[in-house]
């Protein structure tokens, strides 16, 4: 059974082709444009033509379907890529041999989901007193961070005295607080979206004892994978 729709566009044809039969002789005539050819003069049943209408409706709504695919503009694939974090967090911490007399700093940098970025190892001979080596450790960092252009960075220090004194509007009178003052240029100059905060030791454990291992090396060390030494620590703060 032809639904409704189909029935009045067949009844529509074939009033259309029996007007165009009058006007013309036993030649061929065009019927529904360049779409389908029928022969004036022949007989054509009403379900023949019903037949070809449906067929030149179905061919024309897929033409459009497929012209609407081409004209729809092409998505370019998606390609992961690591991009650097807006915010890096930069941890560092210095350790103490006397066995060495060296002060030992240890730097690493990871971004805001705890990803190894690069890290960096150095050594101060003589043993320094502790504040000093931990200030001279900061000053390192902050040094680091601007020859890497990383300038809006987080820098997680846990000498609370050293954060503190950085913070003071006291002026030292020591080695210490020109040690400070040097600091307080860089963050005012070149690293005014970095800061530096306090963090308790426990959560500072990779740059703790990476810094533990700097007083055994002979020479300064830049490492773009992660060091074995503070490996586990690493994957265990990522999970």
């Amino acid at each position: 059974m032809l639904t409704t729709v189909s029935q009045k566009i067949c009844s529509q044809s074939w009033r259309g082709l029996t007007k165009i039969s009058k006007n013309c002789s036993a030649s061929w005539c065009e019927a529904f444009g360049n779409a389908g050819i029928i022969k004036c003069g022949t007989s054509v049943t009403r379900s023949k033509l019903c037949e070809r209408a449906i067929h030149l409706i179905t061919s024309w709504r897929n033409a459009q379907r497929v012209r609407a695919l081409v004209d729809m503009p092409q998505q370019i694939p998606h390609q992961t890529r690591w991009m650097k974090s807006i915010i890096e967090r930069y941890k560092f911490d210095a350790s103490f041999s006397y066995l060495h007399n060296k002060v030992g700093i240890g730097m690493c940098i990871r971004d805001d989901q705890e990803r190894f970025g690069r890290a960096k190892t150095e050594w101060l001979e003589p043993i320094l007193d502790v504040e000093i080596g931990e200030a001279m450790g900061l000053l390192s960092a902050l040094k680091w961070i601007e020859e890497l252009h990383f300038y809006d960075t987080g820098v997680e220090v846990d000498c609370k005295r050293v954060v503190g004194g950085l913070y003071s509007k006291r002026n030292f009178n020591s080695d210490f607080g020109v040690i400070l003052s040097d600091c307080k240029v860089l963050l005012a100059t070149n690293l005014v979206n970095s800061n530096v905060k306090f963090i308790r030791r426990q959560a500072n454990e990779v740059a703790h004892s990476f810094a533990r291992m700097v007083t055994s090396l002979a020479s300064f060390h830049n490492f773009l994978d992660i060091p074995t030494c503070i490996y586990d620590i690493i994957m265990n703060e990522m999970r």
